[in-house]
């Protein structure tokens, strides 16, 4: 998640006080003013009283805990989980839905405003999500007690398991599958070196992967191959072994049931083949709005070429070619882009092509980077896209849209790219997780 800063640690003196919230921040959380400091504290929702005690205090800023409410709005979210007061899996669920999203918004604006970005106040678009039932991927930590096996989602900041049975974020595939696999699991006779469980909810199968700390038996394989073929699951294992050169502990990921075909996501028109470790959008609509929205900025057309940064299995390459453009995208993980290559030939898209780089190393010399292109996309992960931004904007690309999970390292290259001469011609925010301090900034730049 976003953090604004990362204080140190200091001696906190100071007693409880009583703090009346003003307001929310980009995390969800609620901001006071006391002696002259600002006051960040979870659980507290504008106009709701209650007595703190100081955690962290660095300067004018501190984080704060609440101790006893005063005063508790009728504004609250009324509680729909019996797990959410434990269950870290939806931290802000206290927040109405829609009044969430809005401070997140707002969150959004105040923080590249202060970085010194200048943009609309008010966004070109806002895409909201179902709070219940998104999630079609997860991964479910594994407990043994007493030779039990449970499963289920961590403590908020705690490595405690919450364990679970179902889950009213989880798709209702996925919540169907959990009791049957526990039932499997406690079956088998090496559950103790169980790690976790992975669940995709593609748009054909189920896809299962279960993570393990050393072999499976040939029996347990075989029970677990035999319960994926009744389901009609797609079920993979993933295996520990040494790397034969540096010796580092890897995981080779075996397929279990013979159905690989079944486990795909639509993105637009296109057809994505992938496995159950593979990384997706976890939710459904809005990834769906969201590759509409790029479409749109981008404008794909035939003798146009687009480039296509961060592209995973090709969420936006497939359908950007299948609009006729020349697209080529690039990421880090080989076998990915494999995987993602054969997607493209099933597709018939020749002219959708990929590569392998790290784009925070030196790629510049590579061939595909010496290509003038039209437009470019990029989707990085939380630590931004500093290097391929400075690539870009030396490129003078016509047209960039950004993707980003992390509004601060979102800042940071909006800024670069602005100093380089492009201008935001569109921003907005995609509500990717509900019910979490998570948000998704989407930028269009042109020069």
């Amino acid at each position: 998640m976003v953090t604004f800063y990362k204080p140190k640690a200091k001696t906190v003196t100071q007693k409880a006080f009583e703090v009346e919230c003003i307001d929310l921040d980009l995390l969800g959380r609620g901001v006071a003013k006391s002696d002259n400091k600002t006051w960040f504290i979870y659980n507290l929702i504008p106009g709701e009283k209650a007595r703190v005690s100081p955690v962290i205090v660095k300067d004018k800023i501190g984080e704060a805990k609440v101790t006893k409410y005063i005063y508790k709005s009728d504004n609250r979210a009324k509680s729909q989980c019996p797990l959410e007061e434990s269950c870290g899996g939806c931290p802000l669920s206290y927040v109405k839905d829609d009044e969430l999203l809005s401070y997140k918004v707002k969150g959004l604006y105040q923080l590249l405003k202060k970085s010194g970005v200048l943009l609309n106040e008010t966004p070109s678009f806002v895409v909201k999500s179902n709070a219940l039932n998104y999630r079609r991927a997860c991964r479910l930590a594994i407990r043994i007690d007493h030779g039990k096996v449970t499963v289920g989602f961590r403590e908020g900041k705690s490595q405690k398991l919450v364990s679970l049975t179902t889950c009213k974020v989880l798709s209702e595939r996925i919540n169907s599958a959990i009791p049957k696999i526990v039932e499997l699991l406690n079956k088998l006779q090496g559950k103790r070196n169980l790690g976790h469980l992975e669940f995709i909810d593609s748009d054909g199968a189920l896809g299962i992967f279960l993570r393990v700390t050393e072999n499976l038996s040939d029996e347990d394989l075989k029970l677990v191959s035999s319960f994926g073929k009744e389901n009609s699951y797609v079920i993979s294992v993933g295996i520990p072994y040494q790397h034969e050169i540096d010796s580092s502990e890897q995981v080779r990921e075996i397929l279990l049931t013979d159905n690989a075909d079944k486990l795909f996501m639509n993105a637009s028109d296109c057809k994505i083949i992938c496995k159950p470790t593979a990384f997706v959008q976890v939710n459904k609509d809005v990834n769906k709005e969201l590759i509409n929205l790029v479409l749109d900025a981008v404008k794909p057309q035939p003798n146009m070429k687009v480039l296509d940064l961060f592209c995973g299995l090709g969420n936006f390459t497939l359908p950007l070619a299948k609009e006729g453009a020349d697209v080529l995208g690039i990421d880090i993980v080989s076998s990915m882009i494999k995987d993602a290559q054969k997607n493209a030939d099933l597709n018939n898209l020749k002219n959708a092509k990929f590569a392998v780089a790290d784009l925070e190393d030196e790629f510049e010399k590579q061939q595909w980077a010496k290509i003038k292109y039209d437009a470019v996309v990029l989707d990085p992960g939380r630590m931004g896209a500093k290097r391929a931004t400075l690539f870009v904007s030396k490129l003078k690309i016509p047209k960039i849209v950004m993707i980003s999970c992390n509004p601060l390292a979102a800042s940071r290259d909006i800024r670069e790219l602005i100093k380089s001469g492009y201008k935001i011609t569109a921003w907005g925010a995609l509500d990717m997780f509900p019910r979490t301090s998570h948000i998704e900034l989407m930028t269009v730049f042109s020069l």
